[in-house]
């Protein structure tokens, strides 16, 4: 009997999910089939069996039938040649009569030599005349004491329909006999088939699905199948069952493991002073730590909301400069990092220091990590601004402003693009330093570098002070011709030349020279440009002041 039999002590679990069922029902059964198969060819077996014993059966019996009317005929024929030859109608109609009780038989007659109807009988019910095709057994009747000369014959017509129904009884009787014989040796196949193969398979799977996976159940080898194909299929379930629980002790092992890993993981991940968030491919977020909430300023329930809109255009100022590191990410497949401003939020601007990578797993993810640099980024532009702006007008410097006016000669170059370059300087302003005071002087220089500002564009022109009272004006996109040269022009010169209320309470007045040189009409480049125009500055002041003058063409 195979029932599972138990080795180790259950083992304390979660509750077990409900196991489905592995009862076979209906036509999915294998012995039902099995059975029906067996029957099925039982039925064509005794089908095949049965025809064959009826034709044979048959045949026989109208054999037996015919040699049994024959031999009666046998029998009686000397003594119906003795009554031919006696002449004696009483015993011929005797025999005669004898032989027509056969059921057998219907008509008998005895015929002399030369024709005559000596005597006739017929069987009680037999047709009058015997049909054309009845069977007919003939006898000749010899003289008992010459065997050359023939007295008459003897003529039996058989009964065909007794002797068919005869034969069709006993071929009948032959058949089932065939038919019931082919199907008990069916059904004892099938019950051997039964016991031997099916039951112990059905007991092998119930037993299977009563055992709970990994506890160390194994499966009993029913007595007698030891060396057959059930106990070759047990020890292979065995093997198996074992091989199953080894699995299950290193997945449970790997899953804790596993589990301890990420709950490590997790709160490193929670915890970590670094913002971390991973995008997908179309940058919307997948995953981001509480860090990457407090530094782009929002809070997780906003944060997680960026999983249905771009994270990218959401958060950062530039999106398309951290497009970009992506692309080089893929591209060099490597890590990429900058410093990026974030979308401000409120009135200071916020940066952080970004390093991007590009994962190609499955699907491309991009992985990133956020410091904030925002104090750090503002010492380094205060550093910066100090370092390249002048301390007392906060106009570029002269190393800045030199620096800047190269870029924009360079991208004028690039773009075909106009530049004007004009080089100012204040007149009577000595006299300021020399009769009001350096102080007065410092006022002075403030207010002018304030009316420069606003007289230029800020968001595109270059104002630089050079040193003392020499400033330097670029204007970008701005050609010889343009109204706007001229325009800007006397707005400096009337701006500079108003009077400047000192906070002393006294008024001080400035004039100012002006020379003006423009890209590629009178230098290439900066040094020929600021040579230009200082020429033409010169000019100015020579020939009156309070004007500005282009440069001759080189």
């Amino acid at each position: 009997m195979t029932t599972p039999l138990s080795t180790n002590p259950p083992k304390a679990a979660a509750a077990t999910p409900a196991r489905p069922s592995f009862r076979v029902r209906g036509a999915h059964s294998l012995q039902l089939r099995f059975m029906a198969l067996m029957f099925l060819a039982a039925a064509v077996l005794a089908l095949g069996a049965a025809t064959l014993a009826y034709h044979l059966g048959q045949a026989r019996a109208l054999n037996s039938s015919r040699q049994s009317v024959e031999a009666l005929a046998t029998a009686v024929e000397k003594t119906l040649a003795i009554g031919a030859y006696a002449k004696d109608p009483v015993l011929l109609q005797e025999v005669a009569d004898g032989l027509a009780r056969n059921e057998l038989v219907d008509t008998v007659a005895v015929v002399a030599a030369d024709g005559r109807a000596l005597v006739q009988a017929q069987r009680a019910g037999a047709p009058r005349h015997p049909p054309a095709h009845a069977s007919v057994i003939l006898r000749p009747l010899v003289s008992p004491f010459d065997a050359h000369e023939q007295l008459g014959q003897l003529q039996v017509h058989l009964n065909d329909a007794q002797v068919q129904a005869d034969a069709d009884r006993e071929a009948y009787t032959l058949a089932a006999a065939m038919a019931g014989q082919a199907a008990l040796l069916a059904l004892v196949l099938y019950l051997l088939a039964a016991r031997l193969v099916s039951r112990p398979i059905v007991r092998l799977a119930s037993a299977l699905r009563r055992m709970t996976p990994g506890s160390g159940e194994r499966l009993d080898t029913p007595a007698g199948h030891a060396a057959d194909e059930i106990g070759v299929l047990i020890a292979g379930a065995n093997a198996l069952l074992e091989s199953n629980e080894r699995a299950l002790l290193t997945e449970r092992h790997l899953r804790a493991e596993v589990e301890a890993m990420e709950a490590q993981y997790r709160q490193i991940f929670d915890s970590s002073s670094a913002g971390i968030f991973v995008l997908n491919e179309g940058g919307r977020l997948i995953n981001g730590n509480p860090t990457v909430s407090r530094v782009v300023g929002m809070s997780m329930k906003e944060l997680k909301g960026l999983s249905e809109s771009d994270f990218i255009e959401r958060v950062f100022h530039r999106p398309d400069q951290v497009r970009q590191m992506i692309d080089d990410a893929v591209r060099n497949g490597e890590t990429v990092s900058a410093d990026l401003e974030l979308v401000q939020q409120g009135e200071e601007s916020r940066w952080v220091h970004c390093l991007i990578s590009v994962q190609h797993a499955q699907a491309q993810t991009v992985e990133g990590v956020i410091y904030d640099i925002t104090d750090r980024k503002t010492d380094e532009n205060a550093v910066r601004h100090q370092a390249e702006h002048d301390g007392l007008t906060q106009l570029k410097n002269r190393a800045a402003g030199q620096a800047t006016l190269e870029r924009l000669v360079v991208d004028a170059q690039a773009r075909g693009a106009p530049l004007c370059v004009a080089c100012i300087d204040l007149d009577g302003f000595k006299q300021i330093n020399d009769t009001l005071g350096h102080a007065s002087g410092d006022e002075v220089l403030v207010a002018c570098a304030e009316r420069m500002r606003v007289a230029v564009r800020r968001s595109s022109d270059l104002v630089a002070r050079l040193g003392g009272d020499e400033f330097l004006v670029a204007l970008r996109d701005v050609g010889p011709g343009d109204e706007v040269l001229g325009r800007v022009m006397r707005e400096l010169i009337d701006g500079l030349s108003q009077p400047i209320t000192l906070s002393t309470g006294r008024v001080a007045r400035v004039g100012v020279s002006i020379g003006v040189a423009c890209l590629l009409r009178h230098g290439r480049d900066v040094k020929a440009l600021v040579d230009a125009a200082d020429e033409a500055l010169y000019h100015v002041k020579r020939n009156g002041k309070m004007a500005f003058a282009l440069a001759l063409t080189a």
